[in-house]
């Protein structure tokens, strides 16, 4: 059986609504809005070139705070301290990012460094009312309670310390026993004691457990309060029967080694 086939009328194959490719229709925009076109491209290109601008000039400032921060470091370490704050100083007045801020505690340092507490406590009080980052402030109250300890402002040093503890930072065991310490130098000797207690107790594995416990007895405290009626531990008793050699009395060491030799009396 014959087949027919379509054959396209010559008419046909010039309508234009089936043969237009996107390009043509892109073409033909643009060339009935080329004034719009180039505004467009002309603003795409000021703010490609605005947004490179910006990008680069806080490249360019990171890349000089950075080599500013590193100089004074280097004063730092080398115990150039004058040297050091005046580049710290510098960044921190005239730099805007964050190593300008970390700038201010450091001049706080090469302040401490040169013996010179009274302009390092303006430089951490400075650095702690701009705002910091936990670890950075727990360093920066650290400091200024050690600054204030040397301009004999205990209480304002046991305050920094009470701070910095509060925060529970890697330092915050050292903060808790400097705050009992400034307690005891306040002339307040039962707080003191009741926080280095305190610290005992939350803390029995600590390593400076014996150092807690030692500045207990330069108070006259032992290390857990008694209930009334009840004394202090005292030292161990010998069993009954047992000689303590006389020569032996004088010294504690060898009293407690000679008595672990002695024989029971007849």
């Amino acid at each position: 059986m014959a087949t027919s086939h379509y054959r396209l009328d010559p008419k046909e194959l010039r309508q234009p609504d089936e043969f237009v490719t996107l390009a043509d229709r892109t073409w033909e925009y643009v060339n009935n809005h080329l004034g719009r076109v180039i505004v467009v491209a002309v603003a795409l290109i000021a703010i490609a070139s605005v947004a490179f601008g910006v990008g680069f000039y806080y490249q360019h400032r990171e890349r000089v705070e950075s080599a500013s921060f590193y100089a004074a470091l280097t004063a730092l370490d080398q115990k150039k301290y004058n040297d050091a704050a005046a580049g710290f100083s510098a960044l921190s007045q005239t730099g805007a990012g964050r190593l300008a801020q970390l700038a201010q505690l450091y001049l706080a340092t090469a302040y401490l460094d040169a013996n010179q507490p009274a302009k390092a406590r303006d430089a951490l009080a400075a650095y702690l009312a701009a705002g910091s980052q936990p670890l950075f402030k727990e360093m920066a109250l650290m400091q200024l309670g050690v600054v204030n300890e040397n301009l004999g402002d205990f209480k304002a040093a046991h305050q920094a310390y009470s701070d910095a503890a509060a925060l529970n930072g890697p330092e915050s065991h050292t903060a808790q026993i400097e705050a009992a310490r400034t307690l005891a130098r306040l002339g307040d000797t039962a707080g003191a004691i009741a926080a280095y207690r305190q610290f005992l107790a939350a803390n029995p594995f600590s390593e400076e457990r014996t150092d807690v416990i030692e500045a207990l007895a330069q108070l006259g405290a032992a290390p857990a309060a008694t209930t009334p009626g009840t004394s202090a531990p005292g030292p161990a008793k010998l069993p009954a029967g047992v000689a303590i050699p006389p020569a032996a009395a004088g010294n504690p060491a060898t009293a407690a080694a000679s008595a672990s030799q002695a024989s029971p009396t007849r």
